[in-house]
C-alpha cells in the first residue's frame, strides 16, 4: 500500500506499507516531505520486529530502536538502542 504527500499527483512519496493476506507482512518505510526516509522498519504478522531506524529530514541518523526478533514474544518491550543528534554525534547507547 502506498500513499503520498500530494495524492492527485502522485509525486511526493508518503508511506509504503507492505500487506500480504490483510497484514502489515515486510520492509515498510516512511519518508519525510523532502524525500528522505524517515523510518524504516520490519513487520511480521502486523508485529513490528527487530530494529527500526528513524531518519532527520536532512539523512543523518536519529535513533535505532530494537523490537523483539519474533512477533508475537511476550515481555519483551522495544527500546532505544542508540540515539544520535542532528548534527550525527551518538548522544544515548545501550
Amino acid at each position: 500500500m502506498v500513499t503520498y504527500y500530494d495524492p492527485t499527483e502522485r509525486k511526493k512519496l508518503k508511506e509504503i506499507t507492505p500487506i500480504e493476506y490483510g497484514e502489515k507482512e515486510g520492509y515498510y518505510y516512511f519518508f519525510h516531505e523532502n524525500g528522505q526516509v524517515a523510518v524504516q522498519g520490519e513487520f511480521h504478522w502486523g508485529e513490528r520486529v527487530n530494529d527500526w531506524i528513524e531518519n532527520y529530514p536532512n539523512g543523518k541518523r536519529k535513533r535505532i530502536i530494537a523490537y523483539p526478533k519474533e512477533p508475537f514474544e511476550k515481555g519483551v518491550r522495544p527500546y532505544v538502542r542508540k540515539e544520535w543528534d542532528e548534527k550525527g554525534k551518538e548522544i544515548y547507547s545501550k
